[in-house]
């Protein structure tokens, strides 16, 4: 096994912030535990308790906006103990991270060239918007043989026969 070449303070560090992942699981799992089937329901939740456990709170870093998007809501849905801590701190860094990494600024010697901007998204985020576009349900309208066809029966408007 080769030696351990990081620096003390950083091995430290990486290690607090498995630990804390790893809190930060267990009270994700308890919560997710209080309903049968919560996991197969929240699976972005799921994969979050998993990721957690296995890699601290690193994992947070590493999921794309979409993702983060969708943790924040399923776990803003969920009704958080007011004596958890981790969940408490696990929900803040989420929406940390969705806000945007706050990294320093760059040296201006050692400036890389700029990016161009991110691509937009089709439907921008608002805040004026009166619900969530993601937990929005969407009802269509159909005709009445359509709706029969799908329930099973197989009759026309003004038929005496009973559905099926």
């Amino acid at each position: 096994m080769p030696p351990d070449t990081r620096s003390a303070p950083a091995a430290g560090i990486a290690d607090g912030e498995r630990m804390r992942g790893r809190l930060m699981a267990q009270a994700l799992g308890r919560l997710l535990d209080r309903a049968r089937g919560a996991r197969e329901v929240l699976p972005h939740l799921a994969a979050l308790e998993r990721g957690l456990h296995d890699g601290g709170t690193a994992v947070i870093d590493r999921v794309p906006r979409q993702g983060l998007t969708k943790l924040c809501s399923q776990l803003g849905s969920l009704p958080l103990p007011a004596d958890d801590p981790p969940l408490h701190e696990l929900l803040t860094r989420l929406m940390d991270a969705l806000e945007g990494p706050a990294s320093p600024p760059a040296p201006a010697a050692a400036a890389a060239p700029a990016k161009p901007p991110p691509a937009r998204r089709l439907l921008p985020m608002r805040d004026d918007l009166p619900f969530d576009i993601e937990q929005t349900v969407v009802i269509n309208e159909v005709s009445h043989s359509d709706f029969m066809r799908v329930a099973g029966g197989h009759t026309s408007i003004g038929s005496d026969d009973p559905p099926r």
